[in-house]
């Protein structure tokens, strides 16, 4: 019988715990899916899967969104964020200007061009998601889990520390 004070006994007690697993299984799952869906944008797209997020946020907003609301939707850090919009830009996509109402802030808006782009990512997207939630899940199961993962991470986003 093995000994439940040795460290490999230990080891076994903590993979085993269901809040380990479970998280474990969000995390692999997210990455596959990641995968999967960037891939189709890339490969009909010509872009990543961050720039389809970004593309997203600015088509709720068309006069301009500005970069610290971009940077804290997509859980970037500020610098983080000014890379992805300068790669975003010399691409076409999008277009940064400082806002009329206060020049310590800059806006970033999307280009026709981004709007194309943006429109041929989500068919792209739409599919490939359609494909693998009906070859895994029910309808309910679905929209269940769709309720579960946003409870989740809004209150995820309430333990994060600011970025800088």
């Amino acid at each position: 019988m093995p000994d439940p004070d040795q460290p490999l006994h230990r080891a076994a007690q903590v993979a085993a715990d269901p809040g380990i697993q479970a998280i474990g299984v969000l995390l692999n799952t997210s990455a596959l899916i990641e995968r999967l869906l960037g891939g189709a944008i890339q490969h009909e797209a010509g872009i990543s899967h961050s720039m389809f997020e970004v593309l997203l946020i600015l088509a709720a907003e068309p006069d301009g969104t500005p970069m610290s609301r971009l940077s804290g939707g997509l859980v970037l850090t500020s610098g983080g964020a000014t890379r992805l919009i300068d790669r975003m830009i010399e691409a076409g996509l999008v277009t940064r200007t400082p806002s009329p109402t206060d020049r310590r802030v800059q806006l970033v808006a999307m280009t026709d061009h981004g709007e194309q782009t943006l429109l041929t990512a989500a068919a792209a997207h739409t599919r490939e998601a359609r494909r693998l939630l009906r070859g895994a899940l029910s309808e309910a199961e679905a929209a269940g889990m769709v309720d579960a993962l946003d409870r989740l991470g809004r209150h995820a986003r309430t333990e994060l520390p600011p970025l800088g």
